[in-house]
């Protein structure tokens, strides 16, 4: 199945995206069994898969519970643990957490930006992480919900349907034969288990800058 997001250009742009805002590292994680599965990290550490999954800290379960960003200006070792592992989530002086959903809405992921030195993250900086962090939600849902099902192909006409192209205007959007088109959005119809194509508003956000397909 093709690839809708390539790990390296999506690495590139959330790297461009997050220099606007102070740290030292930056995580995109989805939603996944009460855990966060990784999507891109700036700093991954060394020796252990890309993709994998980390528990939620109180703090992140705090942010998707309030559905509101959440800043620490610093955060420090529970006492009588002295030689508990260095995790950077924990143990550096400033976190924004962000969670990644499109308002009013449950969250699908987290976006989680640190500092190792101490640093108060400004309201400017607090919102705009949080908007960016709403942009994000149709590429995490991308990368890892439903639409994660889908090829490159699938994504583009659930894409298109999703803007309110009818079946006949989204086979002129790909160049396609009207019956082949409509082949290709029974299949994207299928593969989400939903009933009609209306219903794909609902599982596709509206996208951002960061969520957009060429």
């Amino acid at each position: 199945m093709d690839c809708a997001l390539d790990i390296p250009p999506l690495q590139l742009q959330l790297d461009q995206a997050m220099a606007l805002v102070h740290g030292d590292r930056w995580l995109l994680g989805a939603l996944r069994d009460g855990k966060l599965k990784v999507l891109a990290d700036s700093s991954p550490e060394p020796n252990r898969p890309y993709r994998r999954t980390r528990p939620l800290t109180a703090l992140a379960r705090r942010c998707l519970h309030e559905r509101r960003p959440l800043t620490v200006a610093s955060v420090a070792a529970e006492p009588g643990e002295p030689n508990r592992p260095a995790d950077w989530e924990m143990d550096w002086a400033a976190l924004l957490y962000a969670p990644v959903g499109m308002p009013s809405q449950r969250p699908v992921g987290l976006l989680i930006l640190g500092s190792r030195t101490d640093h108060w993250y400004q309201q400017a900086e607090v919102d705009y992480a949080a908007a960016l962090a709403v942009t994000l939600t149709s590429l995490v849902l991308s990368l890892s919900g439903p639409l994660a099902r889908l090829s490159h192909r699938e994504l583009e006409a659930a894409r298109l349907i999703a803007q309110g192209l009818s079946v006949p205007e989204t086979s002129a959007a790909l160049q396609l034969g009207l019956e082949e088109a409509r082949r290709l959005v029974a299949c994207v119809l299928r593969k989400l288990s939903l009933r009609s194509p209306g219903q794909l508003t609902e599982t596709w956000p509206r996208l951002g800058p960061l969520g957009g397909y060429s």
